[in-house]
């Protein structure tokens, strides 16, 4: 089948795509446990909260940026956020620095179901924790989102638009093999994780969140890839037959994102996806490292221009198949598919060629993972392991990311005089949107917005100041 970006400008424009990032991690007691610790008091409001929300337990936060061209302004947000979050912890908590859950006892268990300050949510919560159980709904990651440039998209009708993205969607779903081998970060549960331990999972593997044991239901498995009115039909069908709640249970490894509802789709155009594929990256204290941005970028926007295979349905089951393969295999070892892996990440290097330096030299130092699979974050955690109990690894990695960001001044911060460092720091804890632009920062609310260095403190808290500015946060 042919790609549908072709021309040279159009693959350039590419390189103005935005990505976001949405990490889920969990505060922990500095003894492993999950805190019973309540949300962060710092922090403004969850009901309406742009950067700073909780999931299914109170201990699990989600950590969320705005989109960004760049991924040095998209690190530097992520960073300034999980920063400003560690300093509204409690002294005795950290964050859990991996995406399953530590050994969670059935006092916590007792906890957790009994204990959840969004009452919004509380039905759903309810229907999540009967069918599937604690356990699985605690497990977290990193999902990335992915909007194409406007530049590129001006003057397509919504059909073009949507073929595009599923293009990227079909694509992905072909090759989120690679992905689960370069950053699968899953290797062991803790033993109580599973209510049966599954012997496949008896020795170290790529990414149990990632495999058929992981982050999945039976539902998201089965939904069509081969177009997107198949994609849609799966999940409507889903739903009008009690298989799915609503639409947020498609636990599939992407999603396509409306603001409003995903039956406006067809109608209205798709405005970006949602990849849900990766594991926390214990060695990155904001969970997901700058390296893996700019490679996730420039990898993405191959997808956007590689042909799809003749034989789509065929060629998209025997990928689900590979997947599977790749999480279950052993970290250490080269995968079983080295060669296929290193021929795609050679074409994905000659694609990086015209793009700048830093995305460049993350396409080459991510595809040395193909031959060297020690590089990768599963054996990695395994190496660690073998020193030291997994625990014990994830708590030292906790603190020692901990006292990296309690030590330095948050990124976006730095910059900043003493006043307008305090009045950032208060609007992020706030909840007010930080719009950054070449020469400006510019505090957002509801009905106005405020340029930052226009507020002057005057010996007024940051916080009471921006209160006074915009009252609904009160």
């Amino acid at each position: 089948m042919r790609n549908l970006i072709v021309n040279p400008q159009q693959i350039a424009l590419l390189q103005q795509s935005r990505l976001g990032v949405e990490v889920e991690e969990h505060r922990i007691n500095n003894s492993g446990h999950l805190s019973q610790a309540p949300h962060p008091t710092d922090l403004g409001s969850r009901r309406f909260h742009p950067y700073f929300q909780s999931d299914f337990a109170e201990s699990q936060a989600e950590i969320i940026t705005d989109p960004h061209t760049s991924m040095t302004a998209l690190s530097r947000q992520l960073a300034t956020l999980q920063a400003i979050f560690v300093h509204a912890l409690q002294p005795n908590e950290l964050i859990w620095p991996l995406s399953l859950p530590p050994e969670v006892s059935s006092a916590d268990l007792t906890f957790i179901a009994n204990n959840f300050e969004r009452p919004a949510y509380q039905d759903y919560r309810d229907y999540l924790l009967e069918k599937y159980g604690i356990q699985h709904a605690i497990t977290t990651g990193s999902h990335v989102s992915f909007s194409l440039p406007t530049a590129l998209l001006t003057g397509q009708s919504v059909a073009a638009r949507n073929q595009l993205y599923f293009h990227i969607v079909q694509n992905f779903m072909l090759a989120r093999w690679i992905l689960t081998y370069l950053f699968g970060a899953t290797p062991q549960a803790a033993p109580n994780y599973f209510s049966t331990f599954p012997t496949a999972l008896a020795q170290p593997v790529r990414s149990i969140r990632n495999s058929e044991y992981g982050f999945t239901n039976t539902t998201s498995e089965n939904v069509r890839y081969t177009s997107l009115a198949a994609y849609l039909h799966d999940i409507d069908a889903a739903i009008a037959t009690g298989q799915l709640y609503s639409q947020h249970e498609f636990y599939g490894p992407v999603r396509l994102k409306k603001q409003s509802k995903l039956n406006d789709l067809l109608t209205e155009g798709i405005d970006y996806l949602e990849f849900r594929v990766f594991d926390l990256d214990p060695f990155s204290a904001d969970a997901i490292s700058q390296t893996t941005l700019r490679f996730f970028k420039v990898f993405i926007s191959y997808l956007a221009v590689r042909p799809l295979p003749d034989d789509l349905a065929a060629a998209l089951a025997h990928a689900q198949q590979r997947n599977r393969q790749v999480a279950l295999e052993a970290p250490e070892r080269p995968s079983a598919f080295t060669n296929e892996l290193q021929a795609w990440l050679q074409q994905l290097t000659d694609f990086s060629h015209s793009w700048p330096t830093d995305y460049r030299q993350a396409v080459t130092t991510i595809a040395q993972r193909a031959s060297q699979p020690e590089l990768t974050p599963s054996a990695r955690i395994m190496y660690a392991a073998s020193q030291q109990p997994l625990t014990a690894f994830a708590l030292a990695q906790a603190t020692l990311h901990r006292q990296q960001q309690q030590q330095q001044i948050p990124p976006e911060a730095a910059p900043l005089n003493a006043d307008q460092q305090q009045l950032l720091i208060a609007a992020y804890q706030l909840g007010l949107r930080v719009k950054h632009s070449n020469t400006t920062i510019q505090l957002c609310g509801q009905h106005s917005a405020v340029e930052l260095t226009e507020i002057q403190l005057n010996g007024t808290k940051a916080t009471t100041k921006l209160q006074q500015l915009f009252p609904e946060l009160l």
